[in-house]
C-alpha cells in the first residue's frame, strides 16, 4: 500500500514540477517578448506622445465641421466620407476623404489652426 502512495506521489510530485516551468517558460516568453517589441515603459530616442496628439485635438482653430465645410468648398458636389485629426510635420491638420457622385476619391488636408487648405489630392 505504501508503494502505491508512494508512486503515485512521485507521478504528482513530476506533474507539479513540470506545471512550474511551463509557467515559467510562459511569465519569461512574455516579459522577453514585452521587450523586444517595446513595451508600454518603452524610452527610445523616438519616443512619439500621444498626450502631445491629444493636446492638438484640444487646441485647434478650427473645429471639425468647419474643416468639413473647408473640404467642401474645396471639392464641390464631394460627400465626406472620413475625417481625422493628425499632424504634419510637426502641424496640426485635418485629414478629410471626400467621394465625388462620379466615384473620384479626394484627399483634402487643412491647417487645423489656420483653416487653410494645405493640398487637395486628386488621384490623376
Amino acid at each position: 500500500m505504501t508503494t502505491v502512495f508512494r508512486r503515485a506521489y512521485a507521478g504528482l510530485r513530476w506533474l507539479l514540477v513540470g506545471t512550474a516551468v511551463a509557467a515559467a517558460v510562459v511569465g519569461l516568453s512574455a516579459v522577453l517578448s514585452a521587450v523586444a517589441t517595446g513595451g508600454p515603459d518603452d524610452h527610445t530616442v523616438a519616443f512619439r506622445s500621444v498626450a502631445a496628439d491629444r493636446s492638438l485635438a484640444a487646441d485647434t482653430g478650427i473645429s471639425r465641421q468647419q474643416a468639413i465645410d473647408k473640404a467642401l468648398a474645396a471639392v464641390p458636389g464631394g460627400q465626406v466620407t472620413s475625417i481625422q485629426l493628425d499632424t504634419d510635420q510637426g502641424v496640426a491638420v485635418w485629414e478629410v476623404e471626400l467621394t465625388t457622385p462620379a466615384g473620384v476619391e479626394h484627399d483634402v488636408t487643412i491647417d487645423a489652426d489656420s483653416g487653410q487648405v494645405r493640398a487637395v489630392v486628386d488621384p490623376d
